[in-house]
């Protein structure tokens, strides 16, 4: 599926657009969601982190692995979000480099509406995969495993609502590149 641009440093949206107002929405979503995904992930590592220094003064704490279950299953959620919104998520392009003019917004459009679905899907099944879980606890933590799988339809609804809010490309532009990573830069 094609994800729509990411947010350029020239006021567009990563693939030449100006930005509109319902694409600030999709910037915005994916920048929170990146943010607590990334807090969800350092909660994970100062816990084990903490964890492993209290091991070597004594017993550990049980609750260490519930408490990482749950913020884990958060951040690959919301990571995925954060991904969707600056089009950094899992692509398909080739089609759509070789089509412009209206059978390239065709495409889009019609790629939008599936992503749509499928986001409504994830809400769907999220919910009925946290209600069947809201009767098994954690183990030491004692609260549902549902609030760590409240994460999908939460994540699905988010989707749908960057889906809807972010910009289809304009005819003519090419599919946004997401921005490189440092690792692969040369120096």
């Amino acid at each position: 599926m094609t994800a729509a641009g990411a947010a350029g440093a020239d006021g567009s949206d990563g693939g030449g657009a100006p930005r509109t107002r319902l694409g600030v929405v999709a910037s915005v979503l994916g920048r929170v969601t990146a943010w607590a995904g990334g807090l969800a992930f350092l909660s994970i590592l100062v816990i084990n982190l903490a964890q492993m220094i209290v091991r070597q003064f004594g017993h550990g704490w049980l609750w260490v692995t519930d408490v990482s279950q749950l913020l884990l299953i958060w951040t690959v959620m919301l990571g995925s979000v954060a991904a969707y919104c600056h089009a950094e998520h899992i692509a398909t392009g080739w089609l759509d480099t070789k089509l412009t003019g209206r059978p390239l917004q065709a495409l889009l459009l019609v790629l939008r509406v599936v992503e749509i679905g499928f986001f409504a899907i994830i809400c769907a099944a999220g919910i009925s995969v946290a209600q069947a879980r809201d009767s098994i606890p954690y183990v030491q933590l004692g609260v549902p495993t549902s609030w760590a799988y409240a994460s999908i339809p939460v994540a699905g609804a988010l989707l749908i609502v960057a889906a809807v809010t972010l910009p289809l490309r304009p005819a003519g532009t090419p599919p946004p590149l997401p921005e490189p990573d440092l690792e692969r830069t040369v120096a």
